[in-house]
């Protein structure tokens, strides 16, 4: 019974393809290990990136509460600086009121109503202990009278320079007030501004420290695409000695079906005795060496 096997041909192609198969399938198993560890490359990277991305937002809220208090000190401070205005303009009227009132005061001393009185004791005293003439002692009553009278001034001149003196207290005591009211404002500015300024110098580091942050996910999301672009050309490498490795198997399968189909088609041939069965085996010896002509089978004893 003769057996189907390949002709020279055909099995010349299949070695080849066998050999090309073996190839492809050595380097799709290494290119599926590259595969894999790209892919765990891939993941490395991505979770470098949330973890980064996840250690950045308490920074970020961090930064948000330090602006907030920054602008609520920027607030206070332009309240202040009104405020300060305010009582400089305070501190300007209470000059200005001190020095009008300087102004309008007499200058010098007052004559003092207890001088004035000792010379009227004295003149009295003299007038009860001399002896004098009748113009003496008119002379003496006289002076006496304007001593008097001007007593009687000065007592007035007192009570006014008394109530002078007093205005004039009141009003350096207001300008004492004004003063240290202006100083407490300008301290109070002074603190704020150095509170608003520390808030700055620490938005300012955390930032710093935010911005490293963005650029290590930056960095880490460019390499990342690198990654991905390797995991893709790796992919499409894959896939390509994939169909290879299956066109290859395909074509060895069709050769071994077609030589298989053509054996059977012998084998029906010249099946059964008789003149028709040997017309039969005419026919299948013609189709048979028409095979062997296109050199897809040979038979074998």
């Amino acid at each position: 019974m003769p057996r189907a096997l390949l002709s020279e041909e055909a099995d010349k192609e299949e070695q080849e393809d066998r050999e090309r198969l073996r190839e492809v399938r050595d380097k799709l198993r290494a290119l599926l290990d590259r595969r894999q560890l790209q892919y765990e490359e891939v993941r490395r990277l991505t979770d470098e990136q949330e973890r980064l991305y996840d250690a950045r937002q308490p920074g970020e809220r961090e930064v948000e509460r330090i602006h907030q208090e920054y602008r609520d000190l920027g607030h206070a401070l332009a309240d202040g600086r009104r405020y300060r205005d305010a009582a400089r303009t305070k501190l300007d009227e209470a000059m200005s009121a001190l020095r009008e009132f300087r102004a309008r005061s007499p200058r010098g001393e007052p004559l003092r109503p207890e001088t004035i009185r000792r010379q009227i004791a004295d003149l009295e005293h003299a007038q009860q202990t001399r002896t004098l003439t009748i113009a003496e002692e008119n002379a003496l009553i006289k002076q006496l009278r304007q001593l008097v009278k001007v007593a009687d001034e000065a007592d007035q001149h007192q009570r006014v320079h008394e109530e002078r003196r007093k205005q004039l207290g009141a009003l350096e005591a207001a300008l004492t007030e004004r003063r240290n009211e202006l100083g407490q404002v300008n301290a109070e500015l002074a603190r704020l501004k150095v509170e608003r300024d520390s808030r700055m110098q620490s938005i300012r580091g955390r930032l710093e420290g935010a911005g490293k942050l963005v650029a290590d996910i930056r960095e880490k999301a460019r390499a990342r695409g690198a990654a991905l672009d390797r995991l893709r050309a790796l992919s499409v490498q894959v896939d390509e000695l994939g169909r290879e490795a299956d066109r290859l198997e395909r074509n060895s399968r069709d050769r071994r079906a077609e030589a298989r189909q053509a054996i059977s088609e012998y084998h029906r041939s010249v099946r059964g005795p008789g003149g028709e069965k040997a017309g039969e085996q005419q026919v299948a010896d013609r189709q048979l060496e028409e095979l062997l002509k296109r050199g897809r089978v040979t038979l074998r004893g």
